[in-house]
């Protein structure tokens, strides 16, 4: 039964390296140091050895090999640290047949794992000097190719010779596990692979890191029968199995087999390909027609060779990208030089001549930062690259690379046409600031090796349903969408640089924005000491003017005439509004002079003792207040809090035309943060004075009107909310009714209040 929507995780959990079994053409000896002595051993030793597994666990190695030969071996231990699998010593066959032991060894979680394999009489042994010749010959070839898969194509031809598979393939990996076969040599009756498209699921995970970790994997016979090892309880104490990785030997996965087995493959060879120690492909050795073994001495030139590839691999792909490599230097050292010589990096990363798309293969681009979108070239909207900034916020890593984004982040289905490949990079969590590079999605046919879309089929055989892989390799055509231009790893390394760059650029401009601020608290500072001392030297000459004026109305009065009074009248008005006005410049400048001092209070109380003292002192007026009582407790500094709310309330009657003064102070929460607010029923305040209003010493009104004041309060108000880390704004319109909403920073509060 073949199936479209299985779940294929199951692949990618397959702890294959935990078989607890090898194939049949060595055998595992699995000993404790530093005794070497044997703990288990795989089933077919007395086939190679003489002697049986039960006789060999709990001897020690000389018993098997002598002392002259263990010694050898323990000399080998000492020089070698043993993380893969590492030929140690070959020494004569240990039974009746003819031919030589090659040893290997690799430690892992405290155990040696020794592998013997047998190279009988038969195979045929090339002189070193014939190796050597047939290498040199191989590597001129090698290195006279002009470019990457003019190389590879060299690789697979010779690999085939030395070899003698009836297939060899270059295999490359895609960022998302898939792949395509991208140079092959084989027999011409064979079926060609070049050029099609493997899925993720015929690779999966545990697959491809194993390949990784082993420099060469071989499995002469696909029909071959596990030898499972001897006992079958862990020698390790916490008894989990022993961990095959870097065995040569090991047994390789049913589905592997399987797969092999419906390619009409009877064995292979496989090399990884490396570039800067990560997985970039595999040389896939296949043979069709019958098993096939390659002893040692024929795979160690091999092996050599592939190792030589890997190091030749990254070299060839820079020369591939060299110019387009060296245009994307320029632009770097371009965009750096300019931004240093700015006062405002925006200003560049967006310029005309000099921005973010100068020297890279991208359409468009944006900068993100404190939520302000600002687009270059062609983009998403804003609105699409918000949404896109928060789905990057949730990321991990700080340099997210995909030609497929709407894979990842369904949502960008929307915009696929104009970004489809995203290059983004994180300058600052804390203002969450983020650049990003789109490509515009590009439609391509992809010649795949069998549907994709059915990559398994459920085998229903005894009543029990098993995952076994695809039977149907024949080509299959997919029309691709949401599939940009793959990213480059220069262009990767470009926009590295760039964000360590702009990162250094950020972390200077904030140290130049601390030394500004403290300048300017330091100015601020000494001004509120002028503006205190004026204010209240001031107050002594005002109030003896006032008094002198009243003075001379009452006992000159007599002698004024009409404009005389007047004139007294108009001093003595004028000394009384200077008077409220010094009041307020105190009063304003006090803040900075009340201590710091936070403690945990009720609001709820804090708001009836302010509303109880306002409704004595405005005995005439009809006011109804309504206190939410559930408010939380917040940690506050309750002068300030009374400041706040005591202004605010104080303007809610104030500036109030209605009989009857409705008030309604209470509090909800936004994003976890609580929002406390004042609402009333009164004049209102237009659209365009909401700044305005917070300014000091500014009134909307003449000073005669809504009972007079300095214009001070709000300003007040603004700066007790500041001193919490807070922020204040309203929302009104003229003849609606005010409503004032305030914040504290989350450090000052505390939820669940009574």
């Amino acid at each position: 039964m073949t199936i479209t929507n299985v779940d294929l995780s199951s692949c990618d959990r397959e702890q294959v390296h935990l078989v607890g079994a090898i194939q049949p053409h060595g055998v595992l000896l699995v000993l404790a140091e530093p005794e070497l002595r044997i703990v288990q051993a795989s089933t077919n030793s007395a086939d190679f050895l003489d002697v049986p597994c039960e006789r060999l666990v709990g001897q020690c190695l000389d018993g098997l090999l002598g002392e002259e030969n263990t010694a050898a071996i323990r000399t080998q231990l000492v020089k070698k640290e043993l993380a893969n699998a590492t030929h140690l010593i070959s020494v004569p066959f240990l039974s009746s047949q003819n031919g030589v032991v090659h040893i290997s060894g690799n430690r892992i979680n405290g155990l040696l794992l020794l592998e013997f394999e047998l190279s009988a009489g038969t195979v045929e042994m090339i002189p070193a000097h014939a190796y050597s010749s047939r290498l040199q010959d191989m590597i001129q070839q090698l290195y006279g190719s002009a470019g990457l898969l003019s190389f590879l194509s060299v690789v697979v031809e010779q690999v085939r010779i030395l070899t003698g598979f009836e297939r060899v393939m270059i295999y490359r990996f895609d960022r998302d596990g898939s792949g395509m076969v991208i140079a092959e040599a084989k027999e011409t009756n064979l079926e060609a692979y070049l050029g099609l498209h493997y899925p993720a699921s015929d690779i999966p995970e545990p697959a491809r890191r194993l390949f990784a970790l082993s420099p060469l994997r071989h499995l002469p016979d696909v029909d071959y029968v596990p030898v499972p090892l001897f006992p079958d309880q862990s020698p390790l104490s916490d008894g989990s199995p022993v961990d095959l990785s870097h065995s040569f030997l090991r047994s390789v996965s049913v589905m592997y087999t399987s797969y092999l087995r419906n390619m009409g493959v009877k064995a292979t060879l496989v090399m990884p390909l490396l570039k800067s120690d990560k997985l970039w492909g595999l040389i896939s050795c296949m043979h069709h027609s019958e098993p096939k073994y390659l002893a040692y001495e024929q795979r160690f030139p091999v092996e050599l060779l592939s190792r030589m590839i890997s190091l030749r691999i990254g070299d060839l792909e820079n020369l591939d990208h060299y110019a387009y490599r060296t245009q994307l230097i320029q632009a770097y050292c371009q965009l750096i030089g300019e931004m240093g010589r700015a006062k405002n990096y925006h200003d560049v990363l967006f310029g005309s001549k000099i921005n973010l798309l100068n020297g890279i293969n991208a359409d468009g681009a944006a900068l993100l930062e404190n939520g302000k979108v600002t687009l270059l070239g062609i983009t998403p909207t804003a609105y699409q690259v918000g949404l896109l900034a928060e789905w990057l916020a949730q990321q991990k890593d700080a340099v997210l690379v995909t030609h497929c984004l709407s894979y990842n982040f369904q949502a960008a289905g929307e915009f696929s046409a104009v970004a489809s490949g995203l290059l983004a990079i994180r300058i600052s969590r804390v203002n969450l600031t983020w650049v990003m590079w789109f490509r515009p999605e590009v439609l391509s046919e992809t010649h795949w090796a069998g549907d994709p879309k059915k990559p398994v089929i459920i085998d229903d055989e005894d009543q029990e349903s098993r995952l076994q892989p695809r039977t149907s390799f024949a080509l299959w055509k997919e029309t691709v969408r949401g599939y940009s231009e793959p990213w480059l790893d220069c262009e990767i390394e470009h926009v590295r640089k760039m964000r360590q760059s702009l990162h250094d650029i950020l972390i200077e401009q904030t140290c130049q924005l601390i030394r500004l601020n403290t300048e300017l608290e330091l100015s601020n500072q000494a001004l509120n000491n002028f503006v205190y001392a004026a204010s209240h030297d001031l107050k002594e000459p005002l109030r003896g003017i006032h008094n002198y004026a009243e003075l001379l109305r009452l006992e000159e009065g007599e002698h004024l005439s009409g404009q005389g009074h007047q004139r007294i009248e108009t001093i003595l008005c004028l000394t009384e509004r200077m008077h409220h006005f010094l009041e307020a410049l105190l009063e304003y400048s006090h803040l900075d002079y009340i201590e710091q001092d936070f403690q945990i209070y009720s609001i709820t109380l804090l708001v009836e003792e302010i509303v109880d003292m306002l409704k004595k002192t405005n005995p005439n007026e009809s006011i109804t207040v309504d206190i939410q009582p559930a408010m939380p407790d917040i940690l506050c500094n309750s002068t300030f809090v009374k400041v706040i709310f005591q202004n605010l309330i104080m303007n809610a009657i104030k500036y109030n035309a209605e009989a009857v003064k409705t008030i309604k102070i209470g509090c909800y929460t936004t994003n976890g943060m609580p929002v406390f607010f004042v609402q009333d029923n009164g004049i209102g305040i237009s659209s365009e004075f909401h700044e305005y209003i917070f300014q000091p010493f500014k009134r909307l009104h003449g000073h005669k009107e809504y009972g007079g004041g300095s214009g001070v309060g709000l300003a007040l108000t603004q700066k007790a909310i500041t001193q919490h880390g807070g922020r204040i704004w309203i929302e009104s319109g003229e003849g609606k009714g005010s409503t004032f909403c305030f914040t504290l920073t989350p450090e000052h509060v505390e939820e669940g209040g009574e």
